[in-house]
């Protein structure tokens, strides 16, 4: 009997999946986007979409730092992260932008957007933005966690804020939301 467990590692298949998907990308592998593989997210600067002072009425005096965008050409997906503070008080805001399709696959719009509607659970504090695109919401799966969703030109576009007060932050959210939305 070997001393070396034979279990599959926790987060195996998400790093396998992941260092194919690299893989592909550096290879050049054809992907859902076309016969170069190329999708319209894939020229779209995130880190265009919002400007630090936006921000500066979630960060209050603290200093942020200026995106750093990173992206997955070949699955249409693009983003930039903000950071700000230290410790508990440390902030992460993504801006993302991918197909819609990678998320609802064989979906068009049209069917996407009721889908996006009715994820909102009643009685919490996500809701429904009206005024943004074809279908917008604010999820929060916890105080820590939360996200303004556009459904926009057959994008998804996502403000996902990562910190101590992302649920209470809600208004703040959705401005970005806005904002970023106005310029994809």
């Amino acid at each position: 009997m070997s001393r070396f467990s034979h279990r599959p590692l926790v987060g195996y298949p998400f790093t396998s999946a992941l260092v194919l998907g690299l893989a592909m990308v550096a290879a050049g592998v054809s992907g859902p986007g076309g016969v170069d593989g190329t999708v319209s997210a894939q020229t779209l600067n995130p880190c265009a979409l919002l400007t630090t002072d936006e921000m500066k009425p979630l960060a209050g005096m603290a200093s942020v730092s200026d995106g750093v965008s990173s992206s997955l050409p070949s699955f249409g997906y693009v983003s930039c992260r903000y950071t700000w503070g230290v410790g508990t008080d440390r902030f992460k805001l993504d801006v993302i932008v991918y197909d819609a399709s990678g998320r609802f696959p064989e979906m068009s719009p049209d069917q996407i957007r009721p889908r996006l509607l009715e994820s909102v659970k009643p009685g919490t504090a996500e809701a429904v933005i009206s005024d943004v695109g074809e279908a917008a919401v604010f999820k929060s799966d916890s105080p820590y966690y939360a996200t303004a969703i556009a459904l926009l030109k057959g994008r998804l576009l996502e403000v996902h804020l990562d910190g101590v007060i992302a649920r209470e932050a809600k208004d703040q959210a959705i401005a970005l939301l806005k904002s970023a939305a106005s310029r994809l």
